[in-house]
């Protein structure tokens, strides 16, 4: 998730009036990574009640680059996401409402030492307080670092000293990944809210084939079900001051077994798990260069901590960590 941060959209290439309104839209924007899930960044969140500034149209049609690479601990990680956008404003509006709208196709590419996965992503905002991003990733696993490890079912241990003892039993296989992401966003001066939920299907090739197996993903940090869907959000509440966004997460993961999945009879004493966990910890983002345009375009840091408020295997003091730099590229830009 998750990674359960945590996803981008670059502010296009202005005039040097911008330069105050222009971060806070980009810090947004980046605070969309997740987690667990993914993670595919908002666009950044307005409301009709403050009064819209002066600013010329959006460009007709974007076509730009972005990339996001994050450092995760508990549970431990790398990847690097990137993803080249073709992006078409749909109205001509100076409404705060309707200015920040468009659709956009893109494609998407994920790389880790574990993992690679590849797809196009399509994207909707109607309205700058809704977005929706829907796509597709083919995923394969290389059998490295202990991933990927598969269950027979999911009431199954799964912590990080029991899968780093059957690294040996990590295989690769390849699977299919589709997500559903509608976000509700909204803000008032300084202060936004964004909330995010994930709508995940998965189709894994496991080794064993059974109906029931499972697998361990570390992006949504829980049991998997081979074939099946999973649920998540980000909800993020956050202050945007010059290059500093400071602000809140509140992160949660629900993988949805059906009856075969977890029909096992449970220890003594003991009930099946949901393998559900909950988080919330702080963000801190900074902006090193908030001036539009250049081959680097708002090269920002991004740290997220989270404390477990549940979790199978994650009941201690410990926090998931993640520490991340993103930038984008415009390559055109036009009416």
């Amino acid at each position: 998730m998750p990674a359960n941060v945590p996803p981008h959209r670059p502010a296009s290439v202005r005039t040097p009036s911008l330069s105050k309104w222009l971060p806070r839209a980009a810090l947004l924007a980046l605070l969309g990574v997740s987690t667990p899930t993914a993670a595919q960044q908002p666009q950044p969140p307005t409301t009709e009640n403050v009064p819209p500034p002066t600013l010329p149209p959006l460009p007709e049609r974007r076509v730009f680059f972005t990339s996001l690479t994050v450092v995760r601990y508990n549970p431990l990680g790398l990847e690097s996401q990137n993803k080249l956008i073709y992006q078409k404003r749909l109205f001509d509006s100076p409404s705060l409402l309707l200015r920040d709208t468009f659709a956009s196709a893109a494609a998407s590419l994920k790389l880790s030492p574990a993992f690679f996965k590849v797809g196009p992503v399509v994207e909707l905002q109607p309205v700058a307080m809704f977005n929706l991003r829907g796509g597709y990733e083919y995923v394969q696993y290389f059998g490295t670092f202990g991933s990927l490890q598969s269950y027979p079912d999911s009431f199954q241990p799964y912590d990080d000293d029991l899968r780093d003892l059957t690294n040996d039993s990590a295989y690769g296989t390849s699977g299919h990944h589709f997500f559903v992401e509608p976000t509700l966003q909204a803000k008032v001066k300084s202060v936004a809210l964004r909330t995010k939920l994930a709508i995940e299907y998965w189709n894994v090739s496991l080794q064993d084939g059974s109906p029931r197996g499972t697998f361990y993903d570390p992006t949504l940090d829980t049991l998997v079900p081979g074939k099946g869907w999973v649920l998540a959000n980000d909800t993020d509440l956050i202050w945007m001051t010059g290059q500093w966004t400071l602000g809140a997460r509140f992160s949660a993961v629900w993988p949805q077994y059906d009856e075969d999945t977890n029909a096992v009879d449970p220890l003594p004493g003991r009930s099946l798990p949901s393998n559900k966990h909950l988080r919330v910890g702080p963000i801190i983002a900074y902006a090193f260069d908030t001036r539009p345009g250049g081959m680097m375009n708002k090269p920002t840091a991004l740290l997220i901590a989270g404390w477990y408020l549940t979790h199978e295997n994650r009941n201690g003091a410990l926090p998931y960590l993640l520490a991340g730099f993103s930038f984008s590229t415009e390559l055109l830009s036009g009416r």
